[in-house]
């Protein structure tokens, strides 16, 4: 299983070539990209033909998460190609822009639900944002969980357990108190679930890396990187 970092900012890019979360995982054939923030489609289609993409997953509704879908629909109106995206539906008029769109087969899934896309099989967990967040597990080859944007809360665990990663929103500087964790809540997990753990969600002008030179398991993500899960 290949993880590729295509975008790792949040709220929203760093200036220059780089994007909002979005994330490629790939194995045994099985391509799923996992959020589309603003500045990453340029990168995916950089990276893979978009025929090839088996489904989109996209954790929750905020900007820096869903922006590039919408440029997107242009993209599949030109190659004729339809794309299945998996994330919890709501009434807001953000989501009805977004995924009202014939290219877009649209599918809403929550935390009861098990969804099978080729050779990986996914699974879903409530997270704590400020709006309805759902982290998944992707188990295929190995195991790998990517959390979308959230506090600590009591799922972290359950949806951890078994994994060999987790693609976790971590990058926040300690004392940091907003919607996201932080680098000491990072190592507590570490210290707690001996998991791997690859830090995302970072804010433009912080870079957590210098926080866990001592922590070799939490690496921070690395743009157009393709991590070995």
């Amino acid at each position: 299983m290949k993880l590729t970092v295509l975008g790792k900012y949040g709220p929203y890019p760093k200036a220059g070539n780089h994007a909002s979360s979005c994330y490629l995982v790939s194995d045994n054939g099985t391509n799923l990209v996992m959020d589309m923030g603003p500045g990453s489609l340029s990168k995916l289609w950089e990276k893979i033909d978009i025929r090839e993409i088996d489904a989109i997953f996209i954790s929750h509704l905020h900007y820096d998460h869903t922006s590039d879908l919408l440029p997107f629909r242009y993209l599949l109106e030109d190659l004729d190609h339809t794309v299945t995206i998996y994330t919890q539906l709501d009434e807001t008029e953000w989501c009805k822009l977004l995924f009202d769109h014939p290219n877009f087969n649209v599918i809403g899934v929550t935390s009861e639900s098990r969804v099978n896309v080729g050779s990986m099989e996914l699974s879903f967990y409530d997270m704590k944002h400020t709006v309805p967040c759902l982290a998944v597990k992707i188990k295929g080859s190995k195991t790998l969980v990517y959390t979308g944007d959230t506090l600590y809360n009591d799922n972290i665990p359950s949806a951890i357990d078994g994994a060999d990663a987790v693609l976790m929103d971590c990058s926040k500087p300690a004392g940091f108190n907003g919607p996201h964790m932080n680098v000491e809540i990072a190592k507590d997990i570490y210290d707690k679930y001996n998991i791997k753990i690859i830090s995302t969600h970072l804010s433009p002008d912080y870079d957590p890396s210098e926080e866990y030179k001592n922590y070799p398991a939490i690496i921070t993500a690395e743009e157009n990187t393709t991590y070995e899960i």
